[in-house]
């Protein structure tokens, strides 16, 4: 098993969603990136500081959060107003859930607006954008810890298209 310290602290890198972890920020990863100047220097960058792009997939990603917060699938699910099938589904990774699936798990999950962003890059869809009048709610939703369905009464209310 492989392990790597971070702050003090011993990890297990085995978890995909944890491997290469390093504890640096992105702005700190960038700056190395940048100051690599030979193809040996970003193969040791890759094998420090990444994993591939399909060693992580939203699911198992999600699941780690559920974890976490000590939340079972099945609360979160209904708190999403998914239907239960389509829920445990995208759990198993055999459907994969759309943007405003994923956003509704998270807020179901409670999830903190980073960690929201997170997910949805990990399912390879867009972050949220505060330039965006429907994301601003969705935004404004998730800081004020609104829940699937009053988010969604928000969002009638400013004329944008609820979470589906």
């Amino acid at each position: 098993m492989l392990k790597k310290e971070c702050h003090g602290k011993e990890r297990s890198v085995n978890d995909p969603a944890q491997r290469k972890t390093d504890c640096k920020t992105t702005g700190e990863l960038l700056h190395i990136l940048t100051s690599t100047h030979s193809a040996k220097e970003l193969d040791t960058y890759l094998e420090t500081h990444t994993y591939p792009e399909d060693a992580v997939d939203f699911a198992s990603f999600f699941q780690h959060f559920l974890d976490l917060h000590h939340l079972k699938r099945s609360d979160v699910i209904r708190a999403a107003q998914l239907d239960r099938t389509y829920g445990y589904q995208i759990f198993n990774g055999s459907r994969r859930p759309s943007r405003d699936k994923i956003m509704a798990l998270c807020i179901a999950a409670r999830l903190s607006l980073r960690e929201t962003q997170r997910c949805l890059e990990i399912a390879g869809e867009g972050i949220l954008y505060a330039r965006s009048s429907r994301d601003a709610v969705i935004i404004y939703g998730i800081e004020h810890h609104m829940d699937v369905m009053q988010i969604n009464e928000l969002l009638a209310d400013k004329r944008e298209r609820i979470l589906e």
